[in-house]
């Protein structure tokens, strides 16, 4: 069936553009009369290339940031709030927004919704964009007729996420910089600097120390295998790569990740507390519990304790309490199981989620300045060693040089 784009006019007056498939014009036109637009143009799609066709890919090219959405949430909750169509606020939006991928996406939408889908199963065109938690969400605000504040409550949701994020990337931007540039430095240093130095030595028949010895022999590693080196690294990061994404590598990397003394915090935390909101904003918003358990087990990347709302998920859906298999699993500190059950024994579970997210969202930044604060003195401390080398393998040999000039 060939697909159709044509350009129109709604009730109002305005201009509407869009895709849509069918037999032939006369079947688009019996569509578009039935939706109450007045045709302006129509024209086939063709295969092939077009400057459309490279601007639709380019789009695709553009990532989508949190702070997109955010605003997408925000303007859309206060078009709605405010008593407007969905597909109204839907086209103002598109017009609006700056992101072209989001705004190609947005214009999709509303065509599917003109084409008579609802708003989460036309959203479910573009998993890409609109995670499973986000559709689902939207889905449960149609039912309950509180899409509005269902779209609040996503972008306090990716507000917050993203600042929890952010805390994260920008406390190990720093000792990540300082590593890289130290690295890079002596690496300098020993490849262009140390055997000039060196061949002097050796000229005059000045036996080399011990760390000048150690560090000329690592030169000429550098020299004659930079090349065998580089391709080495590059096949063992992907070789860990392809292992972390098999069912068992995951497991053994998120285990370790989750054993390590103070970064195995930070994560625990990260994901207790992003689990705790997600569950909480789902249930919060009329989603069922098994498919609010569902769902929330997916946005969990960590396969530990993916694996324990598995679990969690087969008691409740045989009748079971919700705490008892996360006591049972061992990766859960007791507050967070204890708080679970007295909310779910009050019938207060959403808002004890909440409370146990908030508390996880603050022990997550003090476990982000901890390793910050561990971090940069240990980085000082071994870059400041190796310094300390290179200049030891670079005066000893001129003491030893001082010597045999004085005999």
């Amino acid at each position: 069936m060939p697909t159709y784009t044509y350009k129109a006019r709604d009730e109002s007056g305005k201009l509407v553009s869009g895709s849509m498939d069918a037999a032939n014009t006369d079947s688009l036109a019996s569509k578009l009369q039935k939706l109450k637009l007045t045709i302006i143009t129509v024209k086939e799609k063709t295969e092939g290339f077009s400057l459309e066709a490279v601007d639709k890919f380019l789009s695709r090219l553009t990532k989508v940031k949190i702070n997109d959405i955010v605003m997408f949430d925000v303007q859309l909750s206060n078009m709605i709030s405010a008593g407007i169509s969905l597909p109204t606020s839907l086209l103002t939006l598109s017009e609006q927004i700056e992101n072209v991928r989001l705004k190609e996406a947005v214009k999709e939408v509303y065509s599917d919704i003109k084409g008579g889908l609802t708003f989460s199963d036309a959203l479910k065109k573009h998993p890409d964009i609109f995670s499973t938690m986000f559709i689902n969400m939207i889905n449960a605000g149609e039912v309950a007729g509180n899409l509005d504040e269902i779209l609040t409550r996503l972008a306090s949701f990716a507000e917050r996420d993203s600042e929890l994020k952010q805390k994260i990337t920008t406390a190990m931007f720093y000792p990540l910089i300082l590593a890289t540039v130290g690295v890079l430095v002596i690496v300098l240093i020993i490849v262009t600097i140390l055997p000039s130095f060196a061949k002097i030595f050796i000229d005059a028949n000045v036996p080399l120390p011990l760390p000048t010895m150690v560090l000329y022999n690592v030169n000429l590693f550098i020299r004659a295998y930079w090349k065998h080196t580089i391709l080495t690294v590059i096949g063992a990061v992907l070789l860990f790569n392809w292992y972390k994404k098999t069912p068992a590598g995951k497991l053994h990397v998120d285990r370790a990740l989750l054993m390590m003394p103070v970064t195995g915090q930070l994560v625990r935390h990260s994901t207790i507390a992003r689990l705790a909101r997600t569950l909480a904003s789902l249930i919060s918003s009329g989603v069922p519990m098994l498919q609010a358990l569902d769902v929330t087990e997916k946005t969990i990347d960590n396969a530990i304790i993916s694996n324990v709302l598995k679990n969690v998920y087969s008691s409740v859906s045989k009748g079971e309490s919700l705490s008892v298999p996360l006591k049972e699993s061992g990766e859960f500190p007791p507050m967070p199981v204890h708080m679970i059950a007295v909310g779910e024994e009050t019938g207060a579970l959403d808002t004890m989620l909440n409370k146990v997210a908030d508390f996880y969202d603050l022990a997550t930044e003090y476990s982000v300045r901890r390793l910050t604060a561990l971090l940069e003195p240990i980085f000082l401390v071994v870059i400041g060693g190796m310094v300390g080398f290179i200049f030891a393998s670079i005066l000893l040999p001129i003491f030893q040089m001082v010597k045999t000039l004085k005999h």
